[in-house]
């Protein structure tokens, strides 16, 4: 799955990232947890380094669910909520 990722980020495109996302979500609920990690890593890496990365997407929210897979995993709560909010993001139609 890593190969699908690191070849889906040329020029970064909202599309992508929300491929990523997903990607993300869906290793995170079967609890494949050093899998959540690198991809949250190489796709926060992506995000704040890419000079030619879109950026109309919600910066804070984003970047708070790849920084919180170590809280998601203790925090049952905290997962819930932002795995509800991760799930409407990518059901959202694009601007």
């Amino acid at each position: 799955m890593n190969a699908q990722i690191d070849g889906a980020f040329r020029n970064m495109t909202q599309d992508e990232l929300k491929f990523a996302l997903a990607i993300i979500l869906s290793e995170e609920e079967v609890s494949k947890w050093e899998e959540v990690e690198t991809l949250s890593e190489r796709t926060y890496v992506r995000l704040t380094t890419e000079s030619d990365t879109f950026q109309d997407y919600p910066q804070e929210e984003v970047i708070g669910y790849l920084a919180g897979f170590i809280r998601r995993r203790s925090d049952p709560a905290f997962a819930e909520q932002q795995q509800r909010w991760l799930r409407s993001y990518l059901r959202a139609p694009r601007p």
